[in-house]
């Protein structure tokens, strides 16, 4: 496990010293918060759903925004290992390459997840003058951002798998986040959707990563709260199960075909 804290110790380090990208992903998340709010005050009223509070709609695409841009690119990263061999020489390191990718990964998104939450939390308080939940409330928000952001990084590694049969992994990657986009709610709550759309992404990940969580901003309840870090748990063990068959599948290429 030391070797495992080293690597994520020196991703949070690289984060923080790569500001200028922080600036950028805070300038990004801001424009997103301006551009949805605005577009919802004009849909709000066509979709039937002008009841709902402006204000607490934009606690619910702040918390969702959050997480999305937090995301780090891992599955970019393993896609060049595989494709330019250098996974062939990381292999016989004596430490996991799955484990020292998510290190890694896990590194970054802590970084990410604390400027960009700050950054969100600051905007949003400022543009609507309200805090939609108490301390405790609060913290369990953002244990189940941590949540959805290791999740979100299992499943892209999933992707960056990939890349053994398909050698670029941007097609699934569109799906992945397009999916992730229509299913998990990402600029209106998921009890807006016709039912059909709902039972579908009740059976996916989805939800619990976006809307679900971020609809505890609009009626926080304990119950939900703990459904949904279930929910990611559970989600969290088969995309790590998912993982582990894909790399003995993966390697067992390389050492056929030579490495």
């Amino acid at each position: 496990m030391a070797k495992y804290f080293t690597l994520f110790t020196f991703s949070v380090i690289h984060s923080l010293r790569n500001y200028q990208g922080l600036i950028g992903l805070s300038l990004f998340l801001i424009t997103c918060l301006l551009v949805f709010a605005h577009l919802w005050q004009v849909a709000a009223a066509k979709i039937g759903a002008a009841h709902l509070d402006p204000d607490q709609l934009l606690w619910y695409i702040a918390l969702n925004e959050w997480v999305l841009i937090a995301f780090p690119e891992v599955q970019e990263g393993m896609e060049q290992d595989v494709k330019l061999g250098r996974l062939a020489y990381l292999l016989p390191r004596p430490i996991s390459y799955l484990g020292a990718t998510f290190a890694e990964g896990l590194g970054t998104l802590s970084v990410h997840l604390g400027v960009l939450g700050l950054v969100a939390f600051l905007f949003t308080w400022w543009r609507t003058g309200i805090v939609p939940f108490d301390i405790p409330s609060f913290c369990i928000i953002i244990v189940l951002g941590l949540l959805a952001g290791i999740v979100a990084v299992i499943f892209q590694m999933v992707i960056g798998l990939s890349s053994f049969w398909l050698q670029e992994v941007a097609p699934c990657n569109w799906i992945w986040e397009k999916l992730l986009f229509a299913l998990g709610g990402l600029l209106v709550p998921l009890s807006l959707y016709p039912s059909w759309i709902q039972s579908i992404a009740a059976y996916t990940p989805f939800p619990a990563i976006l809307g679900q969580r971020s609809a505890l901003a609009i009626h926080f309840s304990l119950v939900e709260a703990t459904t949904i870090a279930a929910t990611l748990i559970l989600w969290g063990i088969l995309g790590g199960i998912a993982l582990q068959v894909l790399y003995r599948r993966g390697t067992r290429i390389l050492h056929i075909e030579g490495g």
